[in-house]
């Protein structure tokens, strides 16, 4: 499999040539043959650099934890490389995505289509699960605000 993934609809949403048959089945042949840990880095880096771009907004956190989930899940099967290359993209994006917030909380402004609200993590306790963590959060001192991977 080549370093950049098949697109089958050639990059182009909503193009009019759609793949033929032949093409893919060719894109899952190879995609059957791909090694996981290629699947699940390009996966992360798909996932990381969305939340790049979307710093500053609820749905970065998203991102930000769903790439740690499959980095906690893959720690097995992943190699110490990829691993590492991981937490340090995921470290460096929490340290952004707060100093995003910051500003976006300071501008006041809400964005379209963020999320409504802030990620929720199922593992939650009752008094866990009321705490407010992000630019919404208006009242509090700057440490009640801090984000905390899932929470």
């Amino acid at each position: 499999m080549s370093d950049r993934p098949i697109d089958p609809t050639g990059g182009q949403p909503g193009a009019q040539d759609q793949p033929s048959e032949e093409e893919v089945r060719a894109y899952l042949s190879q995609l059957r043959e791909a090694p996981v840990e290629q699947v699940l880095a390009e996966v992360s880096s798909a996932l990381l650099n969305a939340a790049q771009v979307k710093l500053g907004r609820r749905d970065a956190r998203l991102l930000i934890d769903l790439t740690a989930a499959i980095a906690d899940g893959g720690r097995d099967a992943l190699s110490e490389d990829i691993i590492g290359q991981l937490d340090d993209a995921l470290n460096q994006l929490r340290v952004a995505q707060v100093e995003a917030e910051k500003q976006v909380s300071a501008s006041g402004e809400a964005e379209s289509n963020d999320l409504g609200q802030e990620p929720s993590d199922a593992e939650k306790g009752p008094s866990e699960g009321s705490s407010s963590s992000g630019p919404a959060d208006a009242g509090g001192d700057a440490a009640s605000r801090l984000w905390v991977p899932g929470r």
